[in-house]
């Protein structure tokens, strides 16, 4: 079997939708990343042999592609898209893996993206010409007439059957935009990042996180999907545009480019869990992946990203898991930087690329995880390979 490496990774700011790239559509915005990540890496256009690129809530059609022909990759490219929800992008690196894994591929891009500010209204069709349009936010994540909870609901269902207390997941996402300021200040984010251009000028920096938050703030706020529950607009994510991506190279393709740092693909696998708890589907994923692998890839000094669309979600998960929340997440995680749906699996692994490439400690682990709507989870694991000529 052949291995996969990870050999370039960028995203671009997560913004709050509505705001700066109110104007710029999914395909604008992976495909600067995509452009980007050539640039960068100095990998030829023409030697990529596919695009795999994730999306929740976008126009329909195949975004790769799309995406594809706005990059300055050749308009004979193919590429696919992949729709996991919030899991898209990291069901799209995990393709792109295997397709390198079996042979068919020595140089892939994968990521994903989001434009919430762009995605079209969805309508209902009527079975009655006399009735009147009615607009939707979402598919059904369950068959009809299955209970189909929204995501916020399905984070308090989680709060009262794991016990997880409002105070806990202020604390929790408290932590987040603490620890996502300092990485900030540090410069963290820096090299990972992709300028966006827009008509108030160029997009740097992540805007998300909130200077001056406090339990006080936190504590204030109502909570905001059932009356009386805990889960508030403070311990959830926000709604956001961004887009991310990496590059996988093949170990002939390695040999060529011989980048300074690498993340070698171990494995990657997918669970499910009751849709009323749909947050929760990131735990069997992991204890899938642990099987896979024979080995569980979080112990010791592994770096860990977990998506955070709530506060109580990432911290049930965390405990049915046994890791430590201070562990996860060390520079923020999406309760801070945001959570552009499609894109958030390849954030996440874009992050553990950068974080890992800091330390260059040779078989250190990378754990990504993350639950969607539906009810499924995925998580996916690296190691650090030491680079060529490093």
């Amino acid at each position: 079997m052949n291995n996969a490496y990870i050999v370039g990774a960028a995203r671009t700011p997560i913004v709050r939708a509505g705001k700066e790239f109110t104007r710029i559509t999914a395909d604008r915005l992976l495909g600067t990343v995509i452009d980007a990540l050539l640039q960068r890496t100095g990998i030829a256009p023409e030697n990529v042999d596919h695009v795999y690129a994730g999306n929740a809530a976008g126009p329909g059609g195949n975004i790769a592609r799309v995406a594809t022909l706005a990059s300055a990759l050749p308009r004979t490219v193919p590429a696919t898209s992949v729709d996991a929800q919030c899991a898209s992008g990291l069901e799209a690196i995990a393709a792109a893996a295997r397709m390198i894994r079996c042979g068919e591929a020595d140089l892939v891009i994968a990521g994903g993206v989001e434009s919430a500010s762009t995605a079209p209204w969805r309508v209902e069709k009527q079975t009655d010409p006399m009735m009147q349009p009615r607009l939707y936010s979402r598919a059904r994540f369950t068959p009809a007439p299955e209970p189909d909870p929204d995501m916020g609901v399905a984070a308090e269902n989680i709060a009262v059957r794991h016990g997880i207390s409002r105070e806990r997941q202020d604390r929790f996402a408290l932590d987040s935009h603490r620890k996502a300021l300092l990485a900030m200040e540090s410069g963290a984010f820096d090299a990972e990042l992709v300028g966006i251009p827009t008509f108030g000028g160029l997009v740097e920096a992540d805007t998300c996180p909130r200077q001056g938050l406090s339990p006080r703030k936190l504590a204030a706020l109502k909570p905001a999907f059932v009356p009386g529950g805990s889960v508030t607009a403070g311990n959830a994510c926000p709604i956001n545009d961004g887009a991310a991506a990496v590059v996988l190279a093949s170990e002939r393709m390695l040999e060529q480019l011989q980048p300074v740092f690498a993340l070698r693909y171990l494995g990657a696998a997918s669970g499910a869990s009751d849709p009323e708890i749909l947050g929760m589907a990131a735990a069997p994923a992991y204890r899938n992946l642990v099987r896979l692998l024979g080995e569980d890839p979080a112990q010791d000094d592994a770096l860990i990203e977990f998506n955070e669309a709530f506060a109580v979600q990432a911290l049930a998960c965390l405990d049915e898991l046994g890791i430590v929340a201070q562990r996860v997440n060390r520079q923020g995680g999406a309760l801070a930087l945001g959570h552009p749906y499609g894109a958030s699996g390849a954030v996440l692994v874009t992050r553990l690329f950068w974080q890992a490439h800091q330390q260059r400690t040779a078989g250190q682990r990378s754990v990504a995880l993350m639950a969607a709507a539906g009810g499924t989870g995925s998580a996916i694991a690296f190691e650090s390979a030491p680079g060529r000529h490093s």
